[in-house]
């Protein structure tokens, strides 16, 4: 009898947590200050109960395999509104099971011996819009590149028609490969437009472009972001946040892992537009402009956290310099369990002031 009391009691408490949490927009974890101030959150956090979930695509390049982590994370812990739903979730929608091998090797690297298993991936032809819409239906949100990292591989069963047929594998944003194949602007539009096109007949809530420096920064000089920027624009049915890069990507190192977390400063910039399509990306030897990846996934994963999936934009990106705070060595014990990035709360406090 006391046992079940005991039950009852501590049912009760955590629905009103639950609805206290869920009434103020306040995110228990991830959208708080280390001195306890809360920070306002519209995106997922808003509603912690009302689990979202989130595919990547390319998720076997290095930022996109930075992000699942995170993405991961995020979704073990209440308060992010982010959470397996009745798929599994995040999910990597990739084109050949290397993306999987090659996520892997940077979960168990980074984000200790984190792993995702067969039901996470989703090998897709990305020539085909049904194939994509098979493999993001039933999922909240969307995180897409602009122009991949592409890379020759053999076609899987799954789909390829014979054992000699190729596919393209892309990555979000390495392994870097080049040639005039890969390199092919026709190749990356229709990647580009047949993803778009998926989401909005899956009813996609809100779709994250990242800008990628092949698309700002290409072998003819061109600047090829605008173009993709009005793509994304004609699909009206889709709510969107565009996001850009005023600076070179960069690494922290092998080292990095998630509990270590923010490492720089991120200035943020939110428009109607796309502003100054003539900006490129700066030249490599400018140091003081780059953009850490493992920095840029972090803050990906708190703007699905913080912004407003009922409405679209377009922010810009850039260094604001390294953090005087930022941790060196990685956070222990029980507060790993609460931690989906150490710090985060340096980006959700940046992105409280943007609609």
């Amino acid at each position: 009898m006391m046992t079940m009391v005991i039950i009852r009691f501590i049912f009760r408490i955590g629905l009103v947590l639950a609805t206290l949490s869920s009434f103020t927009g306040i995110n228990a974890f991830s959208s708080t200050t280390p001195s306890g101030g809360f920070i306002e959150v519209k995106g997922s956090a808003l509603e912690p109960l009302e689990k979202k979930t989130v595919a990547v695509l390319g998720g076997g390049g290095y930022l996109g395999a930075y992000l699942f982590g995170y993405l991961q994370r995020a979704s073990s812990i209440y308060g992010t509104g982010l959470g397996l739903g009745t798929r599994s979730a995040p999910r990597l929608v990739c084109a050949t099971s290397t993306a999987s091998l090659a996520l892997n090797k940077v979960l168990s690297q980074h984000f200790i011996l984190a792993y995702a298993g067969e039901q996470h991936v989703k090998v897709t032809d990305m020539s085909s819009v049904n194939s994509i819409v098979s493999h993001l239906r039933g999922y909240s949100a969307v995180v897409i590149g602009t122009m991949y990292a592409l890379e020759p591989r053999p076609a899987p069963s799954t789909y390829g028609k014979s054992p000699n047929d190729k596919t393209l594998e892309f990555y979000l944003d390495k392994p870097r490969k080049s040639g005039p194949e890969l390199d092919d602007l026709d190749t990356h539009c229709k990647i580009f437009e047949n993803t778009l096109e998926a989401c909005e007949r899956c009813n996609i809530q809100h779709v994250f472009v990242v800008e990628t420096p092949y698309t700002t920064r290409t072998e003819d000089g061109e600047n090829y972001g605008p173009s993709f920027y009005e793509k994304l624009k004609e699909f009206k049915a889709l709510e969107s946040t565009y996001i850009r890069l005023d600076g070179e990507l960069d690494t922290c190192g092998v080292s990095h892992t998630y509990d270590k977390g923010v490492q720089s400063l991120l200035t943020v910039e939110s428009n109607d537009a796309y502003v100054d399509p003539t900006t490129t990306i700066l030249p490599d030897d400018d140091t003081n402009k780059r953009i850490y990846r493992e920095d840029l996934a972090a803050f990906l994963c708190q703007t699905i956290q913080s912004l407003d999936w009922s409405k679209s934009r377009c922010l810009t990106i850039g260094n604001g310099g390294d953090w005087k705070y930022a941790r060196k060595v990685g956070i222990t014990g029980f507060e790993r369990s609460r931690v989906w990035c150490a710090n985060s709360h340096v980006y959700a406090e940046r992105l409280a002031f943007i609609n």
